[in-house]
């Protein structure tokens, strides 16, 4: 059994010949995760890509140009993607689309079946910092939690005006922006338990 929470799940592909077992297990998450979004919206440039990453209510993903310019060029050098040079007046910039390769490579990350790293309790920065809320003074504790709370509305509000931008786009994505509403309210229900338990 790999080295993880879980387990692998699921079935191998239909094809197994088509892909080199390990292929997808050498790319990062954000490299895979921009080779969807490069299938997702057809060519594409690196700022079109950062402008997707920026616009998500979600910090997972680096949007920094340091981060998406140099990870396009792996991806490229690796034939999982095509890269052309475009000029628009004097603004010159690189359009990438995915090839065949890139697709294989897109569906092996996604699986079945699922890698040790697919499933697992989410990142979540909060609940790290709640962990050693001990260290805080008592009469600071109620103030962080108070100040978690209004993070979470913000978070909460972004996520709504998300969700609102993709009326009419692909379900998945709806569904993907509805499991981060749930997961919102998860984090709300947490929070709620841990001011009961700061004020005893």
């Amino acid at each position: 059994m790999p080295t993880g929470v879980f387990p692998v799940v699921g079935r191998a592909p239909r094809d197994p010949g088509s892909l080199c077992p390990d292929m997808a297990k050498r790319r990062s998450e954000l490299e895979s995760f921009v080779l969807g979004l490069v299938w997702q919206t057809g060519p594409t440039s690196a700022y079109g890509i950062r402008r997707q990453l920026q616009a998500s209510p979600s910090t997972q993903w680096s949007a920094s140009a340091g981060a998406i310019y140099p990870l396009l060029q792996r991806l490229e050098r690796a034939g999982l993607l095509k890269g052309r040079a475009l000029k628009h007046g004097k603004r010159r910039r690189r359009e990438y689309e995915i090839t065949p390769l890139g697709l294989s490579e897109l569906r092996a990350w996604i699986g079945p079946p699922l890698g040790d790293t697919a499933v697992s309790v989410a990142y979540d920065p909060l609940r790290s910092r709640a962990r050693f809320l001990g260290a805080l003074p008592a009469g600071d504790r109620a103030a962080w939690t108070d100040a978690a709370g209004a993070a979470l509305d913000e978070v909460g509000r972004r996520v709504r005006e998300w969700s609102e931008t993709i009326e009419g786009e692909d379900p998945f994505l709806k569904l993907v922006t509805r499991q981060g509403e749930l997961e919102l309210q998860a984090r709300a229900a947490w929070l709620t338990e841990l001011k009961s338990l700061i004020r005893k």
